[in-house]
């Protein structure tokens, strides 16, 4: 499953590539691809090594 792996990568190191920060509304956020619609958007908070997921599908629907 994408999306299993996709955690693993963030929990091993979220600043792998291929990931794009978001800019605009979205600063400070971070995003991988899922496929060619889809994406995981996440943010990342350091100091507590965690991450929070914020969108995990298409922005379009």
């Amino acid at each position: 499953m994408i999306f299993k792996r996709l955690l693993e990568v963030l929990q091993d190191n979220p600043y792998t590539p291929p990931y794009e920060k978001l800019v605009g509304d979205m600063q400070g956020f971070s995003s991988r691809r899922i496929n060619i619609q889809h994406r995981l958007v996440y943010q990342i908070f350091e100091e507590q090594k965690t991450i929070k997921i914020l969108r995990l599908w298409s922005r379009y629907e």
